[in-house]
């Protein structure tokens, strides 16, 4: 165990000693060692599992890749494809395969919302033209009501009160 775990440590270290100091690197080259971290650890299902032993918690490939958006699985699986082989890919595959199957008909789904959300719309215009039109009805008998009471006044007519 004491050689694993030195072994880790030295590959994690010559990863970082590949780069420049790490206070004169660019936000690129940061990046660049970011990716090639992730790529050789965490897109590397024994490399993760062998971490994931020494740090003693348990591995779960669908965890990963459930934290991934769904719309990049094809990019991070042509990664894995690139860099790991074809053995890689394919339990990248089997542990993604959810997050895959989501995204075929996603286009469809938000198209349906939107026809959704639509006929919400237009079912509350209707409503409000409704509205609309009890309003105006009703200020034109307010109208109706204050002329017949100036017609009244005109005429010298005054209202009995009951």
């Amino acid at each position: 165990p004491d050689r694993l775990i030195r072994h880790r440590i030295s590959k994690a270290l010559h990863t970082n000693c590949n780069m420049t100091s790490w206070t004169r690197m660019t936000s690129s080259q940061l990046d660049t060692a970011g990716r090639k971290k992730v790529i050789s650890t965490q897109l590397n299902s024994r490399e993760r599992a062998l971490l994931c032993d020494l740090q003693d918690v348990d591995v779960c490939n669908e965890a990963l890749y459930s934290e991934i958006n769904p719309l990049h699985l094809p990019e991070v699986l042509a990664m894995i494809y690139q860099h790991h082989g074809q053995s890689e890919l394919y339990v990248a595959l089997v542990s993604s395969i959810a997050g895959l199957l989501s995204t075929i008909n996603r286009k469809k789904i938000l198209q349906e919302r939107v026809e959704h959300h639509l006929s919400i719309i237009k079912e509350h215009a209707a409503t409000v033209e409704t509205l609309r039109t009890e309003i105006a009805a009703i200020e034109e008998a307010e109208g109706n009501i204050a002329e017949t009471e100036n017609d009244f006044k005109s005429l010298g007519c005054k209202r009995r009160r009951a």
